[in-house]
Parts: structure tokens; C-alpha cells; sequence
């Protein structure tokens, strides 16, 4: 499946450029008009998000193909009706005119030549011809015959009439077909008491869905998805979509992606507030990810920011900072103790935005909790957490890591390393389990250009792998 984002002033225009890129069986995700300015002259826009499948595009591209001249430029200029006709008589025709035809035994003529020569050898194939008839109708006889002696035997013993070895060959076919029967019983025999256990089943069939959504099931926990939200999204599409549909793939596959569309939560891109803090185990990308919003912050949007560490814990992680503020010219300053927060409040007044580096600690016992509490701000700042995690962490410590900071409460999740990792899924995952919104995604080690910010499209196109690339059109360095 395709899902591309189009915009243009109209709506009207904008469905012109669906239909020209993705056909006439595109399904329309989303739609919303956009405030913001458009293009040169400033104007609104609309913003459409639209799906369709790889066969249904591959059908329209081979249709246009065919297509030349002014024939393409009609066929372009039509209705969406008149273009799903022309596509799909064109996809028949050529299917029926590249299908192999069925060999046929039927004689069309008899010719025969009179006259020598190269006629005196088609008479002797004639009648060559003729003998294998005589004889395939006569084994035709005695198959029947056979058939029918077996049926209509009397029960009381009466000679039968033929040769000797008519009555034996008799007697093999029917040892023959008694010992098949007796082979066939004994395999049924073994199936049967095979356990249930053991019978392959679908995928997803566990979870109460149907075969015919088995293929979702595959392809949704293959990138990460767990089952479990994998059977409620499919439990829900089988009950929203009528019975005599729920065989149509496309239409089960665009319901799906339309629902894991809505139920994404992203923030809205924008900084809010003036604390903001970094939690998350150790490893997990916090220094990076802070440094690169610094940066943005810094070079994009002209703030003024100050650095602050509270990882003393981690050897080295002071002076990291230290030279990271030094790249960026804002100030530094370390957090040893909640003391520390009374002195720099005044200080900070000064700056736009404060962020501060927490320490990289699994929470797995209490005193780790209370360390992690102490070091946290006054209530009065008012700060803004983010929880950040590896895409390449498996599912189950990802949740337990969250369930472990749940504990001191986080606003949002900024996930690091996705162009290292291959299950994506489990972005939704975390965000449907802990219902916080995703802040951001890092993509690469580069400051500050690879890190991005989470939109519904970008978790829609790593769940489903439309794309290779990171897509170029969302902003960086936020």
C-alpha cells in the first residue's frame, strides 16, 4: 500500500491530484484545511492523506501505458467512474488474451487427397488414425462391461462367459482397489488421533480472527505490533466492515491504516513551557536527543537555552555537556542536590528555555526512585518531562522500563535509533499502553538534522514500510 500526503488551494484541485497519481480507487485518509500560508501568495490550502494499493496503481499505470497521445489526455480528463471502467476493461482484455488456451480433442476436418503422391501418405494416416480409434473404443467397451458385471453379479455362482484371463484380471483390479481402500482408512485412522494441538491453525485464529484477516495478523505483528492490540484493531475492523467486504484485502488494509491514523498521538511540534526534563534508562539516546533540540532551539527558532546535567552518577557525562554548551555558547551548570534548584531558579530567569539531562537509571529498586526524585525541580517551574527509549529495545523492556518511570510520571516519548531498528511497532505500542503522545523520533547521529518530529503519517509509513527513506518533506531538526 501507497499513502501519500497532497496539498493544494481547493479541495477540488486537491482530489485532481489523487486521482492523476494515485487512480480512481484511492481512499482518502484525511482531510483538513490548513491556516497557514500556501505557497507564494499566501493563501490557505487543503491538505489531503490518501492510500491505494500496489495493485491497483500497478493496473492504472498499465492502463495509461497503453494509453497515447490524445487518447491519454481524455482518458486523464475523465470522471472517476469512467477512469475504474477503461482501467479495468483493459486489465480483462489483456488477461483473457495472455491466458494459455485449454488443447482441444475435437477433429475440425477430414482431408483427403485423392490423388498420389504426397496423398497417398495421408491416406495411410487416416487410416492409421482410424485403427487406434477402432481400438480405443473397443478398451472403452471393455472397461463398461467390466463396470457393469461387477454391478448387476447374481448372488447365486454362475459361470460367467469370456476367457479365463478376462476373469483374472477382474479379480486383480478388485485386490487392487480393496488394498487403496485399506490404505486410505489407515491414514484416516492416523489423522484422527493426531491431538487437536498439533493441526496448524492461521495466524491470529488464537485470538478469535477469521482467516480471511489472518494476512493483517501476519503483517502487523511482523513489524512489531503485539498481538494483543493486533486482535482488537482486526476484532474492531470485522465488526465495522460489512461481511460481504471483509474479503476485499484493500478495503480490510485501508480500514486498518485509517484506524492506526486516528488512534496515533503526536504532540504538535511545538516546545511548550520552559523546563523540560529527560528521563530514561541508561543508553536510551537522552543526551543526544536533548543536545539536538538544543540546537534547533539555538539555530532554528534564535532562543536562548541553558544546560543543565543531573547525571553524576555516569563518568564523564558533566564534561560531555560541558563541551556540548561550549559548541552551542549557552550556559552550563550541574545539579547535584535539590538545594541546587533554589540557587539557579533567579539565574534561569534569564533564559528562554532550561534543559536538563536526568540520570540514566533503570528504577528497579526504591532508593533509585528517591535519587531520581530529589534531583527533580520545584513544582512552581512547572516542568515538562519526556520519557526517551531505543526503537530498538524489545517490547517487553520498553514497557517495563515505562511502567518503572510511570512511577515519577512522564508528559511524552521521544524514541532515538529508528534507522536502526526493523519493528517499528513498537512505537504504537508504547503509546497505546501508556497513552502519551510522541514527541519526536532520532534517525541518524547527525546535530541537528537527524531528528525529527512525530507525525501520524511518519508512524503510519514505518508500521506498513512504504517507504525506504526517511521522507524528506517533514521538518528537521525539531
Amino acid at each position: 500500500m501507497q499513502v501519500k500526503k497532497f496539498e493544494a488551494r481547493t479541495m477540488k484541485e486537491a482530489l485532481e491530484m489523487v486521482k492523476s497519481q494515485l487512480g480512481p480507487d484511492a481512499i482518502i485518509l484525511s482531510a483538513r484545511d490548513n491556516q497557514r500560508s500556501f505557497g507564494l501568495v499566501g493563501e490557505g490550502s487543503v491538505e489531503i492523506t490518501a492510500a491505494v494499493s500496489e495493485d491497483t496503481l500497478q493496473k492504472k499505470k498499465f492502463a495509461e501505458s497503453r494509453l497515447r497521445g490524445q487518447d491519454l489526455e481524455r482518458f486523464s480528463a475523465s470522471p472517476a467512474r469512467v477512469q475504474k471502467n477503461i482501467i479495468n476493461q483493459m486489465v480483462t482484455k489483456y488477461v483473457e488474451k495472455t491466458q494459455p488456451r485449454p488443447v482441444t480433442t475435437r477433429r475440425y476436418a477430414d482431408i483427403e487427397d485423392e490423388s498420389g503422391g504426397a496423398g497417398a501418405g495421408s491416406s495411410e494416416n487416416g487410416r492409421q488414425l482410424e485403427t487406434l480409434r477402432q481400438m480405443a473404443a473397443q478398451q472403452a467397451r471393455e472397461i463398461h462391461n467390466l463396470q457393469q458385471a461387477q454391478q448387476q453379479r447374481p448372488v447365486a455362482s454362475t459361470p460367467e462367459r469370456g476367457p479365463a484371463r478376462k476373469t483374472a484380471a477382474e479379480s486383480e483390479e478388485i485386490v487392487a482397489l480393496k488394498g487403496e481402500i485399506a490404505t486410505l482408512r489407515d491414514v484416516i485412522s492416523k489423522f484422527q488421533n493426531i491431538p487437536q494441538s498439533m493441526v496448524g491453525t492461521h495466524p491470529g485464529a488464537d485470538y478469535g480472527i477469521p482467516f480471511d484477516l489472518s494476512f493483517l495478523f501476519e503483517k502487523l505483528t511482523s513489524a512489531g505490533i503485539s498481538e494483543d492490540i493486533v486482535a482488537e484493531i482486526l476484532t474492531l475492523a470485522q465488526e465495522s466492515i460489512p461481511a460481504l467486504k471483509i474479503k476485499n484485502k484493500n478495503l480490510v488494509e485501508a480500514w486498518v491504516a485509517r484506524h492506526i491514523l486516528e488512534t496515533t498521538k503526536v504532540t504538535d511540534g511545538n516546545i511548550p513551557g520552559k523546563v523540560h526534563l529527560f528521563v530514561g534508562p541508561a543508553g536510551s539516546g537522552k543526551t543526544t536527543a536533548m543536545v539536538k533540540m538544543a540546537s534547533h532551539l539555538v539555530m532554528n527558532e534564535r532562543k536562548t537555552v541553558a544546560l543543565l546535567t543531573a547525571d553524576t552518577h555516569r563518568v564523564g557525562s558533566a564534561d560531555q555537556m560541558r563541551i556540548y554548551a561550549q559548541i552551542l555558547n549557552v550556559p552550563f551548570a550541574m545539579i547535584r542536590s535539590a538545594s541546587d534548584w533554589s540557587n539557579l531558579v533567579r539565574y534561569l530567569s534569564s533564559v528562554d528555555v532550561v534543559l536538563v539531562d536526568m540520570p540514566g537509571l533503570s528504577l528497579k529498586n526504591p532508593a533509585e526512585i528517591e535519587a531520581v526524585k530529589a534531583l527533580m525541580p520545584p513544582a512552581m517551574l512547572n516542568p515538562r518531562v519526556h520519557f526517551v527509549a531505543s526503537a530498538t529495545s524489545k517490547d517487553a523492556d520498553l514497557t517495563d522500563s515505562g511502567r518503572r518511570y510511570s512511577v515519577i510520571g512522564f508528559d511524552d516519548v521521544i524514541f532515538t535509533s529508528l534507522d536502526e531498528s526493523v519493528q517499528h511497532g513498537t512505537i504504537y505500542n508504547f503509546m497505546r499502553r501508556f497513552n502519551v503522545p510522541l514527541h519526536g523520533f532520532g534517525v541518524g547521529p547527525r546535530v541537528p538534522e537527524d531528528f525529527e518530529t512525530a507525525t501520524r503519517e511518519r508512524v503510519l509509513d514505518l508500521i506498513f514500510r512504504i517507504t525506504t527513506s526517511r521522507n524528506p518533506s517533514i521538518e528537521a531538526g525539531r
